[in-house]
């Protein structure tokens, strides 16, 4: 941490130390030329403080995003140079310098800084008053929309993990007819929401270039124009759940990176208690946090304000992904459970061109066992963290941290949470749960944990043979804890399938294995057929 700072804080010095010197020497050097005209210094300090008021709006909001910063940065020195006196023009030593200086810079290339990867090439890039947003797409066609270079907003590649952070939350609502999402990215995870044919979607997003490049990934939909029960608005996402008087049945706010400068304030209590205020009679609120980005210290302090405004909130993850791992912050506006009846009611009458089982969310099985958190173990993870508010933000302060010295890996850190958190049937449901139902829902939290576990350990490879040495016993064991869990079933079909040309026998054991495992499931039924008919042909 040390090093790392140290080091930025030696290149801000080598880049502004000069300048802000000289900046101040001449001031200084103006106002003693000012007194003796007989311009007091209170005059030349009023008018350097009225300058300085009009310059961020009129260069950093108006001509910034227009002309671009290499132009502006060249009025700026122009409009120095242009102070020189008549004397010092006469001489060669100050156009000479001032020449050879524009000439240099003149010449200079744009000050566009992206990272284009071999083979690809930049679909768009605008610069805006607070950031410059590129959309870059890969040898593969792959696009990834960042901010500033640095910070990855989403891919087209992304979309199964994209759109849960969406059907999750609206999922667990029994009848949502409108939805807010603060913050756009790419445009997939509130544009998968669109999809249901009785949601009404607003987006607050804070940046118009953002707006603009999120048309790139509207492919993802293969609809073209963008549907009308999408409405995106450029605005600040907390201020306007501060001010609307709207009223919605899900907000889902998206897992803005805590270390960026500004996104610390959307994570404090005053802002959790804002939302609620906009959530209508049995609404759902879902805060989904990066763990990638974010350390255990900060995510503490963030479960802790989320908690002041929804103590009976709970947690929830995304997907099992272990390199980009995101949970979800879970709250009600009424401090209600969830009604199992309802969310099987739901999931059999939502209307999408997609059905959610598409996403891994295919019965209540899916949809609840994404939990991992009820309230009482996340008031135990957060007890000791300390609060952050307005008037106190130390994610503003923690955040950044990880990104100069890492402490963990980001599967590390789930692993870390998966031991650390508990949730049971009755959190969920309420007292009156049916112990049947409770049993089965509390064997597919442990499938998947073990299921996360297991992954920890696995080496990828493009071998079948390999895979399946490493995972099958153990997935197959996943199964025997719980029939229900699809993410262990459907990679073992897979592998099975993609096992048949090299060896069948094996094949064969493998599908009859996961039929006497789980013998409702049809894939490996119908697997198992195929290949017996193709043995019986040959």
């Amino acid at each position: 941490m040390a090093a790392a700072v140290g080091a930025e804080a030696a290149l801000a010095l080598l880049a502004f130390g000069l300048p802000t010197l000289v900046m101040g020497a001449l001031f200084s050097h103006l106002t003693h030329r000012a007194s003796a005209l007989g311009i007091s210094f209170g005059q030349a300090m009023g008018i350097n403080t009225l300058a300085a008021a009009l310059a961020p709006p009129l260069f950093g909001v108006a001509l910034l995003p227009w002309l671009g910063p290499k132009v502006v940065l060249l009025l700026l020195a122009s409009a120095y140079l242009l102070l020189g006196s008549r004397r010092l023009w006469s001489s060669v030593w100050g156009w000479g310098p001032a020449g050879l200086a524009l000439g240099v810079a003149l010449l200079a290339p744009p000050l566009a800084f992206v990272d284009v990867p071999p083979g690809g090439h930049i679909l768009s890039y605008q610069e805006g008053a607070m950031a410059a947003v590129s959309v870059v797409e890969d040898a593969d066609g792959v696009a990834r929309l960042r901010i500033n270079n640095r910070q990855q907003e989403g891919s087209s590649a992304t979309r199964l993990v994209d759109a849960r952070q969406a059907l999750l939350p609206i999922l667990l609502h029994p009848a949502p007819r409108r939805a807010l999402f603060l913050g756009l990215g790419t445009g997939v995870t509130s544009g998968s929401a669109a999809q249901d044919r009785d949601l009404q979607v607003d987006v607050v997003e804070l940046l118009p270039e953002v707006i603009a490049a999120s048309r790139h990934f509207r492919h993802v939909f293969h609809e073209g124009p963008p549907d009308p029960r999408w409405h995106v608005m450029a605005a600040d996402a907390r201020r306007y759940v501060r001010v609307s008087q709207q009223h919605y049945d899900v907000i889902v706010s998206d897992n803005f990176q805590p270390a960026r400068s500004g996104s610390g304030a959307l994570y404090t209590a005053e802002h959790f208690e804002f939302v609620r205020h906009r959530l209508a009679d049995g609404g759902v609120f879902c805060q989904w946090l990066p763990l990638h980005q974010l350390d255990l210290d900060t995510l503490r302090s963030i479960v802790k304000s989320f908690l002041t405004a929804y103590p009976q909130g709970m947690a929830i993850l995304a997907s099992n992904s272990l390199e980009t791992p995101v949970i979800g912050l879970i709250g009600r506006a009424d401090g209600g459970r969830f009604d199992p009846a309802g969310l099987r009611q739901r999931l059999a009458n939502v209307r999408m061109p997609m059905p959610p089982a598409a996403f891994g969310i295919e019965d209540e099985w899916a949809l609840l066992g994404s939990l991992l958190a009820g309230p009482e173990a996340l008031a135990r993870l957060a007890a000791a963290a300390p609060l952050n508010t307005d008037d106190h933000p130390v994610v503003s302060y923690l955040a950044p941290r990880i990104t100069y010295a890492p402490d963990s890996l980001p599967k590390d850190r789930l692993w870390m949470l998966l031991k650390a958190l508990s949730v049971t049937p009755q959190e969920v449901a309420g007292p009156g749960v049916e112990p049947d139902w409770g049993r089965r829902l509390t064997a597919y939290w442990a499938a998947r944990n073990r299921f996360i576990e297991i992954g920890m350990n696995v080496r990828p490879s493009g071998q079948v043979q390999d895979m399946l040495a490493q995972v099958r016993d153990p997935l197959l064991a996943v199964l025997r804890v719980s029939p229900d869990f699809r993410p262990a079933y459907d990679p073992l079909v897979r592998m099975a399938g993609a096992l048949a040309a090299s060896d069948e026998a094996a094949s064969r054991t493998l599908l009859t294995s996961l039929v006497r495992i789980q013998p409702s499931r049809e894939e490996a039924v119908q697997a198992l057929r195929e290949l017996n008919e193709s043995s019986a042909t040959h």
